[in-house]
């Protein structure tokens, strides 16, 4: 048994291993890129595991062409703001449905995850009308404003939140907490691990969120990381793809960074870590 065991456990890491790279080569492939003065208009081929010139040269001509500081700290601003807005509302709206009393709640959650079946894409242009009859249009107020609406995270909230015992609350309630501090004192500390979960899905979706900002902000300095790099791209220097590589990497550093502080808070049960834990 232990033999099996053994192998089993071989041919799983090697399966592992092999997906990794299958993910990790282009990755690799593009970092490397990045770093090799030589890459102009062409890839080389075949791909090269290190830099023929390893210079700084395409950095340099990213930074140099494109206000790339404004726009990391553009997008850093809206998705700090959006997350908090979206995981609040989320986990107050999840709350309520998880374990409040009101009519027709049942009817009301059903008709918030109906809101998920429904793409942007066909809601896209009367936002757009709505959005520019108010004035709001070229600012980050329409980017805002879509964050307070975020089904999934009060599916996800509700699912958690069920699972916390009554009694926990009731406890609150004995001691003197309204239901205000006793969603602040309870139940958002046992939270923890669904809040990071709907934190690094919001800053992932936040950070690559192209189409909707692109439409709505038309200064250049307002400009998020991914309206930059396309514009970037569409540029003279559309042929140079050693900077493409350079910014694109440099684009995905803070994302990359955000997921593995979080990644080891990323579960699906609250009950098993916030209250047996």
């Amino acid at each position: 048994m232990k033999r099996k065991a053994l192998i089993h456990k071989i041919l799983s890491s090697v399966i592992l291993v092999i997906i990794l790279a299958v993910f990790m080569i282009p990755v690799y492939w593009t970092f490397v890129m990045s770093f090799d003065e030589t890459v102009l208009s062409e890839i080389p081929t075949p791909p090269r595991l290190l830099p023929r010139v390893l210079s700084t040269a395409n950095y340099d001509y990213a930074f140099a062409h494109a206000d790339i500081l404004r726009y990391v700290l553009n997008t850093a601003m809206i998705t700090t703001i959006c997350t908090v807005i979206s995981v609040t509302t989320a986990l107050m709206c999840g709350y309520a449905f998880a374990k409040g009393r009101f009519f027709l709640k049942n009817f009301w959650f059903v008709f918030v995850l109906a809101v998920m079946m429904i793409p942007f894409e066909a809601i896209m242009i009367p936002l757009y009308i709505q959005y520019t009859k108010w004035g709001m249009m070229g600012t980050y107020l329409p980017i805002i404003l879509g964050y307070f609406k975020y089904p999934y995270g009060i599916f996800l909230s509700k699912q958690n939140i069920q699972a916390i015992p009554d009694s926990l609350r009731e406890a609150c309630y004995i001691d003197g907490g309204r239901e205000w501090r006793t969603f602040v004192s309870v139940i958002v500390p046992l939270c923890g691990p669904v809040i990071a979960t709907m934190c690094i899905l919001q800053i992932i979706g936040s950070w690559n969120s192209f189409l909707w900002p692109m439409i709505c902000i038309r200064d250049r300095s307002m400009y998020t990381i991914s309206i930059g790099v396309q514009m970037f791209n569409s540029s003279e220097t559309v042929q140079l793809l050693g900077p493409r590589m350079a910014l694109a990497f440099i684009s995905a550093i803070p994302i990359v960074i955000a997921y593995l502080l979080l990644q080891r808070f990323i579960v699906t049960s609250v009950a098993v870590s916030g209250i047996k834990g």
